[in-house]
C-alpha cells in the first residue's frame, strides 16, 4: 500500500511514475540465491563482496532446520548452479542474463511458466519447496522493507533527481517508469541491470540505503540509455576526429552524473563510486580527470552536451 500511495503521489506531480518496484518475485529471488551460493562454492573473488558475503551464512543457518534429504536435495541444486550457471557474469553473459530475464514471471505462477532447459527446471523444482519454506519468509520481507525505503527516497527527492539526469542526456524517461525487480541476493555489485530491461536490486545489500539506494536505483535506469548514448559518442568522435569512445566511457558517465544528480537533491550525498573508492580504480579512474575537466561544468550548466562530450573523447 505505501508504494502504491508513493506511485500515486508521483503521477500526482505530472511526471508519472518514476520507478515500479516487483516485491514478491519468487523464482527470481530463488535463481538469485542460488546464482551467488554457487560463486561463493566456487570461490570465485567476487563472493567476498559486502553485496553477497553473507549469502553462504544464511545458508548455513537455514540448512539446519533441514532433515537430511532437503538439504542434499538443496546442496545439489547450489552444485548444479556452481558447475554451470554461477560461472557466468549476470550483467555480460548474455545467456544468464536470458535466463534471469525468464524469472521474471508473476508472483504467484508455478515452475510451468519458466521458459527454461528441462535440467534448470527440475533444479528449481526439486529447490522451490526448501526456499519457499526456510529462506524465503525473510527475503520477502526485506524486498518489502527496502521497497518502503527506495519509495520515501523518491517520493522526497525523486523528481528533482529525474529533471537533473534527463537535462543531461537529453534523453526521455520512459513515460511508465523502469520496473526495478527485488531479490535478496543479486550479483556482487548488489543491483545491476542488462538487455531486455532488467534491472534487479538487493534487499540485502547495506550499503545501498538512503541516498546511496537512490543513486544506485537511477544508475541502473540510466544503464537503460547506454545504446543511445554510445551512438552519440560514436557519431561525435566521427565528426570531430578524435580517439573513439573507450570502453567504459558510457559506465563512468553514469557513476558521475547519477552522484551530482542526486547530491543536486541531497548536499551531504557522497557518490557510490566515491564511497567506494572507485575513482582510484582502473578502468574507471582513467575518465575521471575528463569528466572533471569537461562533464562537471556542462551539469552546472555551461556548455552544450556535444561540446562536452568531444572533450571528454579528447581527453
Amino acid at each position: 500500500m505505501k508504494l502504491l500511495i508513493a506511485t500515486l503521489l508521483l503521477v500526482a506531480q505530472g511526471s508519472g511514475p518514476i520507478f515500479r518496484f516487483e516485491a514478491d518475485g519468487f523464482w527470481l529471488n530463488l535463481h538469485h540465491f542460488l546464482y551467488v551460493l554457487g560463486r561463493a562454492q566456487n570461490g570465485a573473488p567476487d563472493a567476498k563482496r559486502s553485496a553477497v558475503v553473507n549469502a553462504p551464512a544464511d545458508q548455513v543457518e537455514g540448512l539446519k532446520g533441514l532433515n537430511e534429504a532437503d538439504r542434499k536435495a538443496w546442496t545439489d541444486a547450489v552444485t548444479f548452479y556452481a558447475n554451470g550457471l554461477s560461472k557466468l557474469d549476470a550483467v555480460f553473459d548474455r545467456d544468464l542474463y536470458n535466463i534471469t530475464n525468464a524469472m521474471r514471471v508473476p508472483p504467484n505462477a508455478t515452475s510451468k511458466a519458466l521458459k527454461v532447459d528441462s535440467a534448470l527446471l527440475a533444479t528449481l523444482e526439486q529447490a522451490s519447496p526448501i526456499y519457499r519454506r526456510v529462506w524465503w519468509p525473510r527475503h520477502q520481507r526485506e524486498n518489502h522493507a527496502r521497497v518502503r525505503n527506495y519509495a520515501s527516497q523518491l517520493e522526497q527527492n525523486g523528481n528533482a533527481v529525474l529533471a537533473y539526469i534527463t537535462r543531461a542526456y537529453a534523453l526521455e524517461w520512459p513515460r511508465g517508469g523502469h520496473l526495478v525487480n527485488f531479490s535478496g541476493y543479486t550479483n556482487w555489485a548488489g543491483a545491476y541491470s542488462t538487455g531486455g530491461g532488467l534491472i534487479v536490486a538487493s534487499s540485502l545489500d547495506e550499503q545501498t540505503l538512503g541516498s546511496l539506494g537512490l543513486e544506485s536505483i537511477f544508475h541502473e535506469g540510466m544503464h537503460q540509455w547506454d545504446q543511445p548514448m554510445l551512438a552519440r559518442l560514436v557519431r561525435l568522435s566521427k565528426e570531430h576526429h578524435t580517439p573513439p569512445p573507450r570502453g567504459g566511457i558510457t559506465h563512468a558517465l553514469i557513476w558521475y552524473t547519477a552522484a551530482e544528480a542526486v547530491r543536486s537533491a541531497i548536499p551531504s550525498h557522497r557518490g557510490y563510486a566515491e564511497t567506494l573508492g572507485m575513482w582510484r580504480q582502473n578502468p574507471i579512474a582513467s575518465f575521471k580527470a575528463g569528466l572533471d575537466t569537461y562533464w562537471k561544468p556542462y551539469l552546472d550548466g555551461k556548455g552544450t552536451l556535444d561540446d562536452a562530450l568531444v572533450g571528454l573523447l579528447k581527453s
